[in-house]
């Protein structure tokens, strides 16, 4: 290791806010020798997760921040560095840009990462230098041509290092994959340092894999079953974009009580988990908001599920196409529905991206219109492929409906989607589900937002305490209702 001398000037893209909390830092150049290099194009899921990335303007960095026993030496957090970088081609990948061509992912063999020490005045309040930190790092992108996809910080005071601080391009990995790499670091031969074994699969590994016959084969199929339910669906009755005040792009976040305790008590009559409950609860509340049938969206799928992928560190996630036909029928019965329509969803999220963009063009064109679908994201949790938790009553359930909880709203900077609705997975709330209802009020109103959020929770409601609830969408109600986007 070769250390910089301490300094008092801080790094250049240091905010002056920040700085100010930051007496002196030094940095440390750590070598690392990884066990391959090569380049090539970007995998599938690479290709998705790179499209999100520019469509956002942000390295949709990812930032874990570790509280650090007294005895934490900095040597310790020198080889836990080296050791990502050893072992995970993803960690030491940069790109490499050329006009008129796609980006190229190029994984290099050896080189330096920098380890950062940030020195903070023992009078200097603690917490608000993490706060700052981590906030500044969320949204300080990455360089992708000449920046390694992962920082690590430490705080140190009075001589004492507190925290670690660890940072990683979105790009790189998703939040699975972060733990897999940090599993792998955790047990490690504690005598040589060395890992368990060999890493099963690198992002470049699946780009090969994917030129493959075999590859194409699975490419073709799933876009056969996106251009035959894309051709299927009803048209839509053109809208035009209506501004309203205010912010255009906006979120509203509803903590729902009502909506988990109904959804587990659904799920205990069904045999089923908590979010296949969920996502046939938003089934039925966008057909009841839009009025289109058969009720579809698009939907983010790990396909970690896949042989070689589990544990993979790199970005493995597409847009599957959800279908599901919601009317005549009972809430129940669309949950199961529901269950049954998502495995397809899962079976054929796994394709080119640039080749899905041509359909798309293609299957546009013929319809003589803009496939705006809403996205639903259903973040992992332990709802999914679990047992629900214990049975709430009817009373519990009832109660919890009375106190309604409020709608919180938020700007947000840019929304590159009509209408998102995310499940989200709070740490540490286990008495409710949050959901986001992200979207462009251009398109989506702020009244529809909310809307869809209280359907969901009152059909919950509903339904968990009478298994003949319907839907309340029909083939009449479907041709009258006005389409939302």
């Amino acid at each position: 290791m070769t250390t910089v001398p301490l300094s008092s000037e801080l790094p250049s893209e240091v905010s002056d806010s920040l700085a100010s909390l930051i007496a002196a830092s030094q940095t440390i150049d750590v070598p690392f020798s990884g066990d391959d290099a090569g380049s090539g194009g970007l995998n599938w899921g690479q290709q998705h997760i790179f499209g999100a990335i520019r469509n956002l303007g942000s390295s949709m960095n990812m930032c874990a921040l570790r509280e650090l026993p007294p005895t934490a030496a900095v040597e310790d957090f020198a080889d836990e560095l080296c050791f990502y970088l050893n072992r995970f081609q993803a960690m030491r990948t940069l790109l490499r840009f050329e006009p008129g061509c796609p980006p190229t992912q190029v994984v290099h063999a050896s080189g330096t990462a920098p380890l950062h020490i940030l020195d903070i005045d023992p009078a200097t309040d603690l917490d608000a230098v993490l706060t700052a930190l981590v906030a500044e790092h969320e949204q300080r992108n990455f360089d992708d041509e000449h920046e390694y996809p992962i920082r690590m910080v430490l705080i140190r005071r009075a001589g004492v290092l507190t925290h670690l601080l660890t940072v990683l391009n979105h790009f790189a990995t998703d939040g699975a994959g972060a733990f897999a790499m940090y599993e792998d670091f955790l047990h490690r031969d504690p005598v040589t340092g060395q890992a368990r074994g060999p890493v099963p699969t690198h992002p470049l590994d699946l780009t090969v894999q994917q030129a493959t016959p075999a590859g194409r084969r699975q490419s073709d199929a799933s876009l056969r079953y996106w251009e035959r339910q894309l051709a299927a669906l009803p048209r839509r009755r053109p809208t035009a974009a209506v501004p309203e005040t205010g912010s255009r792009y906006r979120r509203a976040t509803l903590r729902s009580v009502p909506l988990l305790l109904g959804a587990t008590r659904i799920a205990h009559r069904l045999d089923c988990d908590v979010s296949a409950v969920l996502l046939g609860l938003f089934a039925t509340a966008l057909a009841r908001l839009t009025g289109e049938q058969p009720t579809a969206a698009q939907m983010l799928v790990s396909n970690r599920f896949r042989p070689g992928m589990a544990d993979i560190v790199g970005n493995v996630s597409q847009s599957g196409l959800f279908v599901v036909d919601v009317a005549d029928t009972t809430v129940d019965e669309v949950i199961e529905r529901a269950q049954r329509a998502v495995t397809r969803t899962y079976k054929y999220a796994y394709f080119d991206l640039e080749q899905w963009k041509t359909l798309l063009a293609e299957v546009e064109r013929e319809r003589g219109e803009e496939l705006a679908l809403c996205y639903y994201n259903d973040r992992p949790s332990q709802r999914s492929g679990t047992a629900p938790g214990s049975e709430p009553s009817i009373q519990a359930l009832t109660a919890a409906a009375a106190a309604q909880a409020p709608v919180v709203w938020s700007a947000l900077p840019f929304f590159n989607e009509r209408l998102m609705v995310t499940i989200d997975n709070v740490p540490d709330d286990n008495d409710a589900v949050t959901v986001l209802v992200s979207a462009d009020t251009w398109h989506v109103t702020s009244q529809d937002m909310e809307k869809l959020a209280r359907t969901m929770e009152s059909l919950a409601v509903a339904a968990a305490c009478d298994p003949a609830t319907a839907t309340g969408v029909g083939a009449v109600a479907a041709a009258e209702a006005e389409p939302v986007g």
